[in-house]
């Protein structure tokens, strides 16, 4: 093996960039030299050769590189960019707590006059193993919520007219009549 052979070896065995002192023990091993010869001072003049080995930009000097380590660093770069751009787009997907909590809150929105019809969301998260979002809608069904969803479950009709207690909040119109919301008081 040629002493450029063995330098270019040694950097491919120390992954295709490293200081002098650790290339040039590497190297010896592969390749044969007398004893008490200047093989460092040979192997010196020989990791000039620009068309196999580069100082390595950016690092001190006594570093070097093959060249073909740049073109593995841009191919691995390129991999990089493309897994970070993958996490990014992993990172705005919904998770699944995320969609069973607005799945609730939109059945709650959806049936907040029929309760009874949001059953079947119910049978479908208890299905799904989600016994945290089964049991809030059927406590919620129940009229059994936590205490802000109770002051919801209240909503009282009053038929025609627009005689509203003053006790009561805002008031919304629904098949003719009012809805009142009354007053949460802690």
């Amino acid at each position: 093996m040629t002493q450029k052979d063995a330098l270019e070896q040694a950097l491919t065995d120390l992954g295709g960039r490293a200081h002098l002192k650790d290339i040039y023990p590497v190297a010896i091993k592969y390749i044969t030299h007398k004893e008490g010869s200047k093989i460092y001072d040979s192997l010196r003049g020989c990791i000039h050769d620009k068309r196999r080995f580069r100082p390595s930009p950016g690092f001190p000097a006594g570093w070097y590189e093959l060249l073909s380590y740049q073109e593995d660093i841009a191919v691995r770069d390129k991999e990089i960019a493309e897994l970070k751009a993958e996490v990014e787009r992993l990172k705005k997907v919904p998770t699944e707590d995320d969609f069973v909590k607005r799945l609730i809150k939109a059945t709650k929105n959806q049936f907040r006059f029929k309760r009874n019809q949001a059953d079947a969301v119910r049978q479908v998260m208890d299905k799904l193993g989600r016994s945290d979002a089964d049991a809030d809608l059927t406590a919620w069904m129940e009229r059994r919520e936590s205490k802000p969803a109770v002051s919801i479950g209240k909503l009282e009709f009053h038929q025609g007219g627009t005689n509203i207690d003053t006790n009561y909040g805002p008031n919304i119109e629904h098949n003719g009549g009012m809805l009142a919301l009354p007053k949460v008081t802690e």
